[in-house]
């Protein structure tokens, strides 16, 4: 693809990003339809030429100029160049908007806050072996075989590490077969906290795409029931074609077509609530979270996460992990904080080895925070309630 073309591709990626507020792998496919090459090689290349780009953008901006004006094709051209000049700051350097950064070091200090900053610009691949279709062992030998070296993880010996790969993750066979699913160990954290067992009945409050129910049901063998809600029938459909192939037995789950806000069910003695949110800890998966997030969208999230927690412990559940992909307190802390004026019950760290959450709240050393800096993961915030009887 000749140097136009890439600018054109550039431009019309982050077009989607700023406008539409839409993934960067939404983005690429919009602005590649028809026009990129079908070698997926060359392809790949071009995804992480935008990814990179898209990454940059606040760079970007700090070396033309915030107030001057100029069309998004002039703004890649300058990339594709090579950028001068870079103001000596760390929100130019490390490529986010100052509201971002000074939320940041406004939560965990100055040092902390920079390692976090630059952990989220770097790209983890963590892979959990599928033990409900293949064994540990031949996924290994799998991943030998295709020149991928990997470090399995000392906590799960079902989750690896991929330090290098000579094709994309997605294209590596293990992955193809599902054998091995592309799922972040902080996400493989949440339902350890949940410590589900064969017999447990489980509503899975936010269900969509699956990953969690499918990992329920692989460490309880397949013995568990799952009540897997969403509000979307489309991720839902998709979600039941993932989990035959992932080996889930279909019977032992129910998918619900609902709001969780307002949904009863009866009859579960566990529940798992892994909320929509702003994302914020996503950044290393998706750098176009640097440009779309804002206040608003994380007063929206905080809102909705403290209706789905509300409802969520109203139902017959002893137990409820409540967890976000995000770096906010508005998602996190001070939903805890709105939910214990309402309810009675008890928090419980159930990994030691976590971070606790912000000093913002007196139950702080009850809450657990992954960060990409300390613990190599997406950021998640994650709470363990236990309903006083």
């Amino acid at each position: 693809m000749n140097e136009r073309l890439i600018i054109d591709l550039l431009a019309k990626s982050l077009y989607e990003v700023l406008n539409h507020k839409v993934s960067i792998d939404v983005a690429f496919k919009r602005a590649c339809k028809g026009k990129c090459a079908s070698s997926l090689n060359e392809r790949e290349e071009l995804y992480n030429l935008v990814r990179n780009f898209i990454s940059d953008y606040f760079k970007i901006i700090c070396v033309i100029g915030k107030n001057k004006r100029v069309s998004l094709k002039e703004l890649a051209r300058r990339w594709i160049k090579g950028l001068n000049n870079i103001p000596d700051t760390i929100p130019c350097r490390l490529s986010y908007s100052e509201w971002f950064y000074e939320k940041i070091i406004n939560l965990l200090g100055f040092h902390e806050g920079v390692k976090l900053l630059s952990a989220l610009n770097e790209r983890k691949w963590w892979l959990r072996i599928n033990t409900l279709i293949t064994s540990e062992e031949k996924v290994l030998r799998m991943l030998d075989e295709e020149g991928v070296e990997y470090d399995i993880d000392k906590d799960y010996p079902f989750v690896v590490k991929i330090r290098s790969s000579p094709k994309p993750v997605r294209l590596l066979k293990p992955v193809k077969e599902f054998k091995a699913i592309p799922q972040d160990k902080a996400s493989v954290m949440v339902v350890d906290v949940l410590k589900p067992e064969p017999g447990d009945v489980i509503a899975d409050l936010a269900s969509a795409p699956g990953l969690k129910t499918s990992l329920i049901m692989m460490l309880t063998e397949n013995r568990s029931k799952i009540v897997a809600i969403d509000v979307s029938l489309k991720r839902l459909k998709i979600m039941r074609v993932l989990l035959k192939r992932l080996g889930v037995n279909l019977s032992n789950v129910s998918l619900v077509l609902a709001d969780s806000r307002d949904i009863r069910v009866r009859g579960i003695n566990k529940a798992l609530l892994d909320a929509p949110c702003s994302n914020s800890g996503a950044i290393d998966k998706d750098p176009g979270i640097k440009i779309h997030i804002n206040q608003g969208k994380i007063d929206y999230y905080s809102r909705l996460q403290k209706e789905l927690l509300e409802n969520a412990l109203r139902l017959d559940a002893e137990e409820v992990v409540y967890a976000t992909c995000s770096l906010m307190p508005e998602e996190g802390e001070e939903v805890i904080s709105y939910i214990a004026q309402k309810f009675e019950f008890k928090l419980v760290k159930e990994i030691k080895w976590l971070s606790n959450g912000y000093k913002l709240v007196g139950f702080y050393d009850k809450l657990m925070r992954a960060f990409p800096h300390i613990h190599d993961t997406e950021a998640f915030f994650i709470a363990k309630i236990v309903k006083k009887s």
